[in-house]
């Protein structure tokens, strides 16, 4: 029954909300038509009540007999309805629509029901008004007049008024009453009270009041701070027309004294006439031909260190390996079209209050230099302020200012040419510069802005870091870079480790027969690859101290004494001495039990190996690494470690290194390897800040790409610009045939061995000699006392923690004890 209840009480809402919206659109409707009855209403509109049902009889004896034309808005029942509102409430009918139109708002928008009180206010309202203008008939005397009516309250309001209140309280007691009705009534429609409503409009007025005070407080701070700035201005124009003539006048008497003394009329700058020069024209030395050779082969050693025998008829490539192209020639520079860049660079200048004086310009492979001399007293840096200015008038894509250039007194502005010439490489091999005695390992690198070649010694860099964005000619350097080193020395003299971590740059260079191991592709080998190299570094120092020199050159120039033979007379033979069996007996045991070893002989042996093993010469060995930023990904610790050792001691061992990267970032080239690596090379990259990681300067962020680079030589502060060296897949790939078919790629397999164990082994292979010898004092303490432990090692043998513990996981991964149970004592296995 509660549900019942429940469900009759949720669904009383619904009906009662339709009802509401009809009965308030019918009040609406009420409203809207009685006020179109009486907005146009006129006496007029009465005319033919006849023809009404039941009340035309009622109102035949006042229509109007003139025969004007009706123009009430809704005809002649619009006539009727506001005949009858005028009649009985006079001007006081207007408030009928009012109320009908409020009722039908409250119930539409307010869904409420009209209260009693209400309609009681309502009636009150129309009853007061019209008793209020009843009793104010002067003022409305007019409008009762023109509508035919008895008074401006109609006949209620002159009954109300004239027969009862006028007779009683007067006209002027009249109209107090009914406005203290028309409020009261007021309030019982609105339900509002006044008082507060006229507090809050109070309110109101003093907040916006006060709004408008701040406001025009702050507009006149605004038009004082405004007049000051105006003032200010004002006198700084003032300022510097004084300023100019002031100096108007002084230069007048300068220039007035000095044509009084004949010593000033010398200028006080003298420039040499400018020079237009085209270095970018291709120059081959005509000695030359096709089918010769840059370099001569070099007699062998006799005994080398590594596997490299078998090589002794080897032949280094020639020039008819590579593209001669000489026929076509390059396009000559256009004089005017360089004059007329000239001229719109110092127009510019001028226009900025800049003055300067053309100097030379030299049209290189990639850009053009135009050179200006500032006037004197004029900061460079003014000039180099105006870079974008003066990319806008020259329509560059890019330019460059050196303020000043380096060694001159003049600013250079670069300016990218619209057609570049390549610089091929067989250009660089004719150079008298590359076959100089003095490069001991020479690399073609490219041409310069004044068409010299720029050709490193990597000895002298003696390690390299080459970067650069993708597609801006990093790994045509790598390839002009590695066929320079083909081009002179023999698998004998160099020798080869690649890193290749994108597996598809070095992958050609697999047929070379100067490499040491083939082309390390897995980023975990390389560590392995890196640690081979530091344990070569340490092997050489010590045959060189052996030998007593100092560094690689000094080894292989060292004079070798001639071994003569010597002829020794015959000595008797001996007496046989007769055989003691006690002391065969004892020595046996002494043997068995381990007191006497073979530790002198073996000692007295390695000495021997180790002196057969000095070979007469040793080769170079260059370690390329193609990508920087997958290794230091991969390993970052290690491969930092292994490239700063190898970057700080491997110069005097003939060991040479030379990393490329495309990321620059400084979590890649960190700054212990830019420390030891001073020799860069710069190709364009994408932001300033990745020219300042390569360069510790900005500059690579302006270059134009495609082999456009900056060259830092070893030793020097100072950037060269230049245009890298271009040689193409197919030349490579003939200088690697003619070298692979002279004999097939002799790989060290101990070496590959100890880099392929690097993935399964752990640290096992990351052992010196020096480490390998305390190994062998550990495997004998362990022996002895049948278990291990660090804390052992570190009591016998003095090591630190760490030490200890590594020794024994090499001795877990050699087999020699077992792996580490919590609490419980390794297992020995070496009885």
């Amino acid at each position: 029954m509660a549900a019942k209840d429940n469900k009759k009480r949720g669904e009383e809402p619904e009906p009662t909300r339709w009802s509401n919206e009809i009965i308030g659109i019918i009040w609406v409707t009420a409203g809207l038509l009685l006020l179109l009855s009486l907005v146009k209403y006129s006496p007029a509109d009465l005319r033919g009540p006849s023809k009404l049902w039941l009340i035309g009889p009622f109102l035949e004896p006042m229509a109007d007999k003139s025969g004007a034309p009706s123009e009430n808005l809704i005809g002649n029942v619009g006539g009727i309805l506001g005949f009858l509102q005028i009649l009985l409430f006079g001007a006081a009918s207007y408030l009928i629509p009012v109320g009908f139109i409020w009722f039908g708002v409250v119930k539409l928008a307010f869904d409420s029901r009209i209260w009693p009180r209400a309609v009681m206010g309502f009636c009150v309202i129309l009853l007061a008004g019209a008793t209020w203008l009843d009793a104010s008939a002067v003022f409305f005397a007019d409008w009762a007049q023109r509508c035919s009516t008895n008074g401006p309250g109609g006949v209620i309001g002159h009954g109300i008024s004239g027969s009862i209140l006028s007779s009683v309280i007067g006209r002027a007691g009249t109209i107090i009453l009914t406005t203290a009705a028309y409020l009261i009534a007021v309030i019982l429609l609105t339900g509002q009270h006044p008082v507060r409503f006229i507090k809050a409009c109070y309110r109101l007025g003093r907040m916006r009041f006060s709004e408008w005070r701040e406001n025009r407080s702050e507009v006149g701070k605004i038009a004082a701070r405004e007049a000051e700035m105006l003032a200010m201005r004002e006198r700084q124009r003032e300022q510097r027309r004084v300023e100019r003539e002031t100096a108007k006048s002084a230069t007048t008497a300068k220039t007035a004294a000095a044509a009084d003394d004949p010593q000033s009329m010398l200028p006080l700058r003298e420039t040499p006439p400018p020079q237009i020069i085209d270095s970018s024209q291709r120059r081959i030395n005509e000695a030359f031909e096709p089918g010769t050779k840059p370099f001569e082969r070099k007699k062998p050693a006799g005994h080398q260190f590594l596997s490299v025998t078998g090589f002794e008829n080897y032949e280094l490539p020639g020039f008819d390996l590579l593209d001669i192209d000489d026929t076509v020639p390059a396009p000559e520079a256009n004089r005017e079209e360089l004059l007329q860049t000239q001229k719109t660079i110092i127009d510019t200048l001028q226009a900025f209050g800049i003055e300067v004086s053309a100097g030379d310009i030299t049209r290189g492979p990639t850009i053009t230099r135009y050179e200006i001399y500032p006037s004197t007293g004029l900061r460079v840096s003014r000039i180099s302020q105006l870079e974008a200015d003066i990319a806008r008038a020259t329509c560059a894509e890019r330019i460059n200012i050196l303020a000043p250039i380096p060694g001159k007194d003049t600013v250079g502005i670069e300016i990218a040419n619209s057609q570049k010439v390549a610089v091929p490489l067989h250009e660089l091999l004719h150079d008298p510069e590359f076959r100089s005695a003095k490069k001991k390992i020479p690399l073609a690198l490219g041409k310069d802005v004044y068409g010299k070649t720029v050709i490193g010694d990597l000895a002298a860099m003696p390690h390299c870091l080459v970067a650069g964005a993708t597609g801006s000619g990093k790994s045509v350097c790598i390839n002009s870079i590695i066929a320079s080193m083909l081009f002179k020395f023999g698998p004998d003299e160099l020798r080869f480790i690649m890193v290749d971590p994108k597996v598809v740059e070095m992958q050609m260079y697999n047929r070379l027969p100067h490499l040491v191991v083939p082309v390390v592709t897995d980023p975990k080998k390389t560590v392995a690859a890196l640690k081979w190299v530091v344990n070569e570094m340490e092997k050489r120092y010590r045959i060189f101290a052996k030998e007593g020199v100092r560094n690689f050159d000094s080894f292989n120039t060292r004079p070798r004494p001639e071994k003569e033979t010597v002829i020794e007379p015959e000595q008797e033979p001996e007496p046989e001495l007769p055989v003691d069996d006690e002391a065969i007996e004892s020595i046996a045991m002494a043997l068995e039990s381990g007191e006497l070893g073979p530790e002198a002989d073996l000692e007295d042996d390695d000495a021997m190996l180790f002196e057969d093993r000095i070979p007469d010469k040793f080769p170079y060995i260059v370690v390329l690494i193609d990508e920087l930023a997958d290794l230091m990904q991969t390993a970052p610790a290690d491969v930092e470690m292994c490239i700063a050792r190898i970057a700080q001691k491997a110069r005097a061992a003939g060991i040479h290194l030379i990393i490329a990267t495309q990321t620059p970032r400084a979590d890649v080239v960190t700054g212990i390897i830019k420390a030891n690596i001073p020799c860069r090379i710069a190709f364009q990259v994408s932001s300033a800040l990745d020219s300042r990681v390569i360069l510790d300067t900005k500059g690579a962020d302006k270059l134009v790409g495609k082999g456009d680079m900056l060259y830092l030589p070893p030793g020097s502060a100072k950037l060269e610009r230049a245009q890298g060296a271009f040689v193409t897949d197919q030349e490579i790939e003939r200088i690697i045939d003619h070298c692979a078919k002279q004999g097939a790629p002799k790989f060290e397999t101990d070496i590959q061995a100890s880099i392929n164990s690097e993935d399964g082994e752990g640290e096992d292979d990351d052992v010196s000699q020096a480490d390998e010898e305390l190994i062998m004092k550990c495997i004998e303490v362990v022996r002895q006392e049948q278990k291990a432990s660090t804390s052992l090692l570190q009591r016998r043998l003095r090591l630190g923690y760490t030490r200890a513990a590594r020794m024994v996981d090499i001795l877990e991964q050699r087999g020699i004890v077992g792996p580490g149970e919590g609490a419980k004592a390794r297992e020995v296995f070496l009885k």
